[in-house]
Formats: structure tokens, C-alpha cells, sequence
């Protein structure tokens, strides 16, 4: 059974031909499904179930009703393929279900209206063509988890990569701003230190400079003291 393209599509969007694996059978003349009201009349009907109590089996995950709804609907058209020629358990379980798989009554109506239409049908034939039927959902079943688990494992590899790249980035730069702190931290020290480094050198300029300009002065007049005396002394 190949229905994977039914519900399991590629990266990039395209889906496989389904292509059905039949089970060998001997040949034989055709026979007519299950009648329905359109066709015949049958001699009895089944009552229809007011709701229809298959056992439903509960993840232990969460699991979205629009995901379910769909993979349900694809699992039902699966096994609409699967449906062999003639009258075979497809359309004993389509008659079963219809009327309320919880009424046991129900399987006998079913059988003695499935033996009416072939005389072949037994317990041990239906029971054998059900686990034909289950044997290849599973096979697509197994097939989607398999393919399932595939893209999964690169996801978390690829979620794993993503996260040492971001982890080792997020490491180098706490690096460099511990780095960045430091020197920032020094150029505060430095410039609260710099008055006291420059001060003392300056004060000596400035004193020398003063002193430079108290010599001059003190020394230029005396200069012109003694200039004027000279103009006013000597004859």
C-alpha cells in the first residue's frame, strides 16, 4: 500500500501516485456491492445509529481537531482505495458501522445480508480480509512516521545548530562588553587622575613664567634707572 501521497507531502509540495498493493485472490465473476436505497430494495434495513461510537484512540499529546479532522478524512480515503471487487469486508464494515458498531444484533443483520449477496462469506474469510485492511493502514501508517520522525530529527538539529551559533555569539560578545567595560572603567580612573597628573607640571610652568616676568621687569628697571640717571648726572 503506497497512500502516503494521501496525507504526507514533500518539502516541496508535490505527493506521490497512490498505488495500491491488491492481495492475490482466485478469479472471479463480478459481484454486486452492498445495495443500496438507489439500487433495490431489501428485504429488511438496518436502524440507523444516532452517533457513531467507534472507539477513538486518545494521544497523549495535544492534538489540533483541524489536524485530526484532516488526517482522519485522509485515513478514510485510504481505505475507500483499498476497497477490493465483489462484496468483501469493506462493505460489510460500511453496513456495521452505519447502523452502530456497539449493537451486536447488528453483526448478525450485517452477515445474513452479506451472505445474501455472496455465498462465499464467512466469519474466518471476513475476519481475514479485515486484518488485510489494517495491515496496510499500518504500512502507511509506519511509513508516515517514519517520514515524520525523519523531518523531526532534522528540525532538532537544525533548532540545536541555530542555538550553539546564538549561544556562542551571545558568549563573544558578553566577552568583548566585559572587555569594553574594563577599558572603560581604566579611561575613568585615567581621567579622573589626569589633575593630578598635569596639575603640579603646569603650576611650575605657570611659576616660571612669572618669575620669568618679575626678572625681566626687575631687571629692565634697573636698567632704566640707571639710564636716567645718566642723562641726568653727566654734563
Amino acid at each position: 500500500m503506497n497512500l502516503k501521497s494521501l496525507f504526507f507531502t514533500d518539502a516541496e509540495g508535490t505527493s506521490e501516485t497512490p498505488n495500491v498493493e491488491q492481495p492475490v485472490q482466485p478469479v472471479q465473476q463480478p459481484i454486486n456491492k452492498f445495495p443500496t436505497a438507489e439500487t433495490t430494495t431489501p428485504a429488511f434495513t438496518f436502524p440507523q445509529a444516532t452517533q457513531q461510537a467507534t472507539p477513538m484512540f486518545v494521544p497523549n499529546v495535544s492534538v489540533a481537531q483541524e489536524h485530526l479532522e484532516k488526517t482522519l478524512e485522509l485515513y478514510q480515503q485510504g481505505f475507500d482505495s483499498l476497497n477490493q471487487p465483489g462484496y468483501d469486508f469493506y462493505e460489510y464494515y460500511q453496513a456495521v458501522v452505519s447502523a452502530g458498531v456497539d449493537n451486536p444484533q447488528i453483526y448478525q443483520m450485517a452477515f445474513t445480508m452479506a451472505s445474501a449477496m455472496d455465498k462465499t462469506i464467512t466469519k474466518d474469510k471476513l475476519v481475514q480480509q479485515s486484518d488485510f485492511y489494517i495491515s496496510e493502514i499500518t504500512k502507511v501508517h509506519t511509513n508516515y512516521v517514519e517520514k515524520g520522525n525523519v523531518k523531526k530529527q532534522e528540525l532538532i538539529q537544525q533548532k540545536s545548530h541555530e542555538n550553539e551559533s546564538l549561544v556562542g555569539e551571545l558568549d563573544l560578545m558578553r566577552q568583548q562588553l566585559e572587555a569594553l567595560k574594563t577599558q572603560i572603567a581604566d579611561r575613568e580612573n585615567k581621567l579622573q587622575a589626569i589633575d593630578g597628573k598635569y596639575g603640579p607640571k603646569l603650576v611650575e610652568i605657570e611659576g616660571k613664567l612669572a618669575a620669568n616676568d618679575l626678572a625681566k621687569e626687575t631687571m629692565v628697571n634697573s636698567i632704566e634707572k640707571v639710564k636716567q640717571g645718566i642723562i641726568n648726572n653727566l654734563k
